[in-house]
């Protein structure tokens, strides 16, 4: 009879080999692709206050959407390829930028629980934020897709960037099954209610009570929430009503190049 040990290693062997398969597959995809920052404002009232950067991929001269590669990428090393480069090219445009940036202006870069145990991802925030200090805040939003979970490495980098300015937000907040516990004692400062919360159908939002529940939470820990996918104005005027003072969605802007954000919204 097999032993459970033997078992476990011929596991842990086939998770590898899955994972290298992949990671194989994947770079063969994106040989002389390049990431290019996209950016999506984020408005407070009418006030821009900062922008979301998102992910395009540039292959033979044409711009694709990151979707069908983003659960690949997760699950594998290339993800911390991707947002090590977006946040030097982002970086590598703004410290040239010579206009004016709004006050307390922010820019934000989506990532995964697992990468706060990346060296190298690590380094790119701090290098981001220790650049940019008093001029341009840098905020991390942990992707709520799955299960959102933290081993202690990854929450002692998580306090290690908070004490150093850096903020954090739990991006899709709703779409997922992030553990409450990490809102009140990780460090958040922002919630992102994640758009399938924020339909409307028959002049009313459609999940009206888990909104005022959301809103109570983040008013009783002191956290600011942003409403994701407002694509219209009567959306945006019944979020407001709701007391939602933070948005972004097309209704504003869909995500432009990053040179395009900083001639059209700064």
């Amino acid at each position: 009879m097999i032993s459970t040990k033997i078992l476990m290693k011929a596991e842990c062997f086939f998770s590898k080999a899955r994972t290298l398969i992949k990671e194989s597959i994947l770079s063969a995809e994106l040989t002389d692709a390049e990431f290019v920052p996209y950016v999506q404002p984020v408005y407070k009232a009418d006030v821009i206050v900062g922008g979301e950067v998102l992910l395009r991929i540039l292959k033979n001269g044409i711009l694709h959407s990151p979707e069908k590669y983003l659960s690949a990428m997760e699950s594998c090393d290339v993800i911390n390829d991707v947002t090590c480069s977006l946040l030097s090219g982002v970086k590598s445009y703004f410290e040239g930028y010579a206009g004016a940036l709004p006050n307390d202006f922010y820019l934000s870069f989506n990532i995964c629980a697992r990468q706060l145990n990346s060296p190298r991802v690590i380094k790119e925030v701090t290098d981001f934020n220790e650049t940019f200090e008093d001029r341009i805040a840098v905020v991390l939003e942990i992707v709520e897709r799955g299960t959102m979970d933290f081993d202690d490495f990854a929450l002692e980098s998580m306090q290690q960037l908070t004490a150093s300015g850096v903020r954090f937000a739990i991006d899709d907040f709703g779409s997922g099954s992030s553990c409450l516990k990490y809102i009140e004692h990780a460090g958040f400062s922002t919630i992102k209610i994640d758009s399938c919360l924020t339909v409307i159908n028959n002049g009313s939002l459609v999940y009206s009570t888990v909104l005022d529940a959301i809103l109570m939470l983040s008013k009783n820990l002191g956290i600011d929430l942003i409403a994701e996918g407002v694509e219209t104005e009567e959306q945006y005027q019944l979020l407001k009503q709701k007391g939602v003072l933070n948005f972004q969605g097309y209704l504003f802007s869909r995500p432009v190049s990053i040179e395009h954000f900083a001639r059209q919204y700064l």
